[in-house]
């Protein structure tokens, strides 16, 4: 999952959706140097990655992206997770996404200046371009994939990638809601134990 999908699973606690959302700059142990919900989030967050790596439904998908874009199949697949959870949202109207971004968008506000230096520059642009509500639409998913394959240097054309989603919807779609299912609940069982 990427920026919105850790986002939603971070539930309420704004630590935790802090340390969830900086985690990907803090490496190793170093995460106790942190507070300790924030500590809980960076966690979290390798608690979802962890999990996605190894969900079935999920690498399903990711292979799909394997013959064209070798070595991206599971940054593809991440980010287009993003728009399927919007999809998702379209369809089943749970998680109030437009209300639960403006939240992640203010909560994120409050604590940049805590932001490592790596998180800071990559959340001016997603705040800037709006990435989280952009992610619900293919003119925006498009763009995302173009920026994300010209800034890593890999294609210039990675927003192709999105074509071999739309020829395989449905099999996404079906892969994601298994996928969303699971994650929910074993999230929910982590964040518990913590």
């Amino acid at each position: 999952m990427n920026y919105l999908g850790h986002l939603v699973l971070s539930g309420n606690d704004s630590e935790i959706l802090f340390g969830n959302f900086i985690a990907d700059a803090i490496k190793g142990n170093s995460y106790i140097k942190w507070p300790g919900n924030i500590q809980k989030g960076i966690l979290l967050h390798r608690f979802i990655d962890n999990f996605t790596d190894n969900n079935n439904h999920y690498l399903l998908g990711k292979r799909r992206f394997y013959e064209k874009f070798p070595k991206m199949g599971g940054i593809v697949n991440d980010i287009l997770y993003d728009h399927l959870l919007w999809k998702y949202e379209h369809q089943h109207q749970t998680l109030q996404l437009n209300k639960q971004i403006i939240r992640f968008y203010k909560i994120l506000d409050d604590f940049s200046d805590k932001m490592p230096e790596k998180i800071k520059h990559l959340y001016k642009y997603m705040r800037r371009d709006d990435w989280l509500n952009n992610y619900q639409y293919e003119e925006g998913m498009r763009k995302i994939l173009m920026r994300m394959g010209k800034r890593i240097n890999y294609s210039k054309n990675l927003e192709l990638s999105f074509d071999i989603y739309k020829n395989s919807s449905l099999d996404y779609k079906k892969e994601f809601e298994l996928f969303y299912n699971e994650i929910k609940e074993k999230t929910s069982s982590f964040l518990c134990k913590l």
